[in-house]
């Protein structure tokens, strides 16, 4: 078996070393020691001479676990250094020992600790050293762990601003938001309408939110709706994104649903993308239509022969600069006449007054336009629209 070739940009640096002061984020690999070991004593010494350091990336993905002793070099190193963010993301998960050490980290702005295995590790015993400085947080194993002690956790940490949990218990994320003021960003999951003791108002106003949910049937979706209202009753949200998957098909985005957020963030949501998640040609004219200052859409919908309904939903979003489809039941045909009705529809969805449109997306294929010079042999320049078209996805016969 050829030994892998390994690069590593430390080289370069003991070798340059005035190099360093310009380094603000290393990323590290627990496959370069396994592989070549003798390249960690310089990894180390390059990384001492990057005193400007601010984030620190450690990644380790191997299956059959590796040896702690590089990272915790590498921890030695870096709290020497003025480090401002720290992402961990293993298979395995983080020994006890490996967890002492972090644990002495104080002044962190992000902490991100993605771990496949072992124990969850959700800042418990940390976050009280953090409270003053931690803006950022992603953890990504909170199953298991119950929901007093994550909230109890996340209550030391006011300053959030992001927030990405995943397995968290969806009861308990009506009470963190009451007290996180600042949290502007939240990605997390739904697991069902679990009963929920805490009736109080969230604190923060959310500007992005990211729900996660699966279903073993359509109808688990019910309770989602009312569930994602509750995290935003203020108007503030510029940015939602949707991820639902049922075993028997996908679930149909309710109309009511659409109206009552219109009624909180009609004048702040610009971008809705909902990509797993079934909506009809009416449907996506009614979210056109209640939030007009929206500028990207993204949704699955069924196709329709009648290629001008497309041009209709649209009609009144004259903010809308992206719109892309992902239709079920449509494959792009090779008959030139049939693409040729599908681009003078796209066209025309462009060019329509007032309309700042410019990618749509149909299934696999994503149409851009833009205006062009063209040069002319003879007499002078001339501006044209252009409009490009490519495959983003295999093309089936």
């Amino acid at each position: 078996m050829q030994r892998p070739v390994v690069v590593h940009p430390s080289t370069t640096i003991l070798e340059r070393p005035e190099y360093a002061r310009y380094v603000r984020h290393v990323r590290e690999n627990g496959t370069v020691g396994f592989h070549r070991p003798e390249l960690m004593p310089q990894c180390r010494a390059a990384l001492r001479l990057c005193t400007n350091l601010e984030g620190f990336t450690w990644n380790d993905d191997s299956a059959e676990g590796t040896d702690e002793g590089d990272f915790l070099a590498y921890l030695e190193i870096l709290q020497t250094l003025p480090l401002r963010e720290l992402v961990i993301r293993t298979f395995y998960g983080l020994s006890d020992t490996v967890w002492a050490k972090l644990q002495d980290f104080t002044g962190l702005a992000k902490v991100s600790i993605w771990c496949m295995e072992g124990k969850p590790r959700i800042l418990q015993g940390w976050s009280e050293k953090l409270g003053a400085t931690l803006t950022h947080l992603e953890l990504g194993r909170c199953s298991g762990v119950p929901a007093s002690i994550l909230i109890s956790v996340l209550s030391y940490l006011p300053l959030l601003r992001a927030l990405r949990l995943k397995g968290a218990p969806s009861a308990a994320i009506l009470e963190i938001l009451t007290f996180l003021p600042n949290l502007e960003t939240l990605d997390t999951e739904y697991f069902g309408a679990a009963a929920s003791r805490y009736d109080d108002v969230p604190a923060a106003n959310l500007r992005e939110l990211t729900v996660r949910t699966s279903s073993v049937h359509i109808q688990g979706f019910q309770q989602l709706w009312p569930w994602v209202r509750r995290l935003t009753p203020r108007t503030s949200l510029e940015s939602f994104t949707l991820n639902a998957f049922s075993t028997q098909g996908e679930a149909l985005i309710p109309r009511p649903f659409i109206l009552d957020m219109a009624m909180t963030h009609k004048d702040t949501l610009k971008h809705f993308t909902a990509d797993t998640t079934q909506m009809t040609l009416k449907d996506i004219e009614c979210l056109c239509t209640v939030f007009p200052r929206l500028e990207t859409l993204s949704c699955s919908t069924v196709w329709s022969p009648e290629t001008a309904a497309y041009a209709e939903v649209v009609q009144k979003a004259n903010n809308l600069r992206a719109f892309r489809m992902n239709i079920n039941n449509w494959i792009p045909s090779k008959k030139p006449k049939a693409n040729e009705a599908v681009e003078t529809v796209v066209r025309d969805m462009m060019l329509r007054e007032g309309s700042v449109l410019r990618v749509i997306g149909m299934g696999s294929v994503v149409y851009r336009g833009q205006w062009v010079c063209k040069k002319a042999e003879e007499g002078p320049n001339r501006v044209e629209f252009e409009i490009t078209s490519n495959v983003v996805q295999d093309m089936w016969d």
